[in-house]
């Protein structure tokens, strides 16, 4: 992967202010020659945060915290060096430069291709779920009446539809000219690796309600396709009811919490995340009111995904099914989270009734809560 230049790296950290960058999380008052404001790291009542504008730098004396405005953006975004980079440039609309390492000038890197690649993707699946087609009609209904979605939920959340014959998906992502590295790492299109063209890659999401998957930046990184009446059958996954993207460049399982983009903008200290089993319950969750609900991306929660959250809170609250599996996993995560330094507890649910089914039978408050 190309590596982003040293003097687009000097041009940000000159033109862009760290004032600009913190005054997001914190308000702050100008006290001489410096700002200061309550710590974005710490629940406090008196202003320890300073960020001198001329250096560009800040201290924070609560935490101990301190740095340019990239450790600053490293640690409230919970980003490595280079995706803060690209986090501040995109924010502030500072173009980003790469070093020639004998790829073409023009080329970004792949995992910024893959970024667009899937910014096209969720709006070509988001605008087939609003189209004028009886395909779209059924997946409005079935959000509507068998998921008992409100269609503002879809909208908010670029909720879309795989069409059951994927080869208008197809061609509509290969004419957007991607590179066949982008198209064979993307994990939406079956494509053979000897492959030279796309002309017989196939869709591998078809006829199944599509849910973005985004980091922590907000950015859609993969899909959860949850299985129809339109997924046809010669869809070699048709008897599995979710189907994930598979792995990539910029989407892995056990590093990503569906949600958390969401979750950790209502978050702080004093809040626990509330942890569901799937996509669609922390979605009923988030149309509940209860807007700190994060979910795994379909497998145990690992203790990568724990620490994620160990970051923002210590409190963790764990709807778990009331059935033996469920307090099976309970078991298999309890050392993870305090090894992770959480405090959990467990809500059980009765036996048969998922997240799903309480939160929109019984509201946001329905689950007693067990250290």
């Amino acid at each position: 992967m190309p590596r982003i230049a040293r003097s687009c790296i000097e041009t940000i950290r000159q033109q862009v202010s760290l004032v600009d960058v913190a005054g997001a999380y914190t308000q702050m008052k100008r006290a001489g020659a410096q700002w200061r404001g309550l710590s974005p790291f710490n629940t406090e009542k008196t202003p320890s945060f300073y960020v001198h504008p001329e250096k560009n730098v800040f201290h924070d004396y609560s935490s101990g915290n301190a740095g340019d405005l990239f450790r600053f953006v490293m640690l409230k975004e919970n980003l490595g060096f280079n995706d803060a980079i690209e986090f501040i440039a995109s924010r502030y609309n500072v173009p980003l430069e790469y070093d020639n390492d004998g790829a073409p000038p023009e080329r970004a890197s792949l995992r910024k291709e893959l970024f667009t690649l899937h910014e096209v993707a969720v709006d070509y699946f988001h605008r087939a779920f609003f189209a004028d087609h009886p395909e779209a009609e059924f997946i409005r209904q079935y959000w509507t009446e068998k998921r008992h979605f409100p269609i503002e939920v879809a909208r908010e959340f670029k909720i879309g539809l795989a069409p059951s014959n994927g080869d208008g998906f197809v061609k509509y992502i290969v004419d957007k000219g991607f590179s066949m590295e982008a198209l064979k790492a993307c994990g939406l299109l079956y494509i053979f690796d000897n492959a030279r063209d796309a002309s017989r890659a196939r869709a591998r999401f078809r006829g199944r309600l599509m849910i973005p998957i985004r980091d922590i930046q907000g950015r859609v990184i993969a899909f959860t396709a949850r299985q129809t009446d339109l997924t046809p059958d010669d869809d070699s996954s048709k008897e599995a009811k979710y189907v994930n993207s598979p792995e990539t460049p910029i989407f892995y399982k056990s590093g990503v919490l569906f949600g958390l983009d969401h979750a950790r903008q209502h978050i702080d200290e004093s809040k626990a995340f509330v942890l569901v089993e799937g996509q669609l319950d922390c979605l009923r969750c988030f149309e509940q009111g209860v807007h700190t609900a994060v979910a795994p991306q379909g497998t145990a929660i690992t203790e990568q995904q724990l620490g994620l959250l160990r970051k923002y809170t210590p409190k963790l609250e764990v709807l778990l099914d009331g059935d033996r599996a469920g307090q099976k996993g309970a078991m298999r995560m309890l050392p993870l989270a305090l090894a992770a330094g959480l405090e959990v507890y467990f809500l059980p649910l009765p036996t048969g009734l998922d997240p799903d089914d309480l939160l929109r039978d019984g509201g946001g408050g329905g689950a007693r809560r067990t250290p």
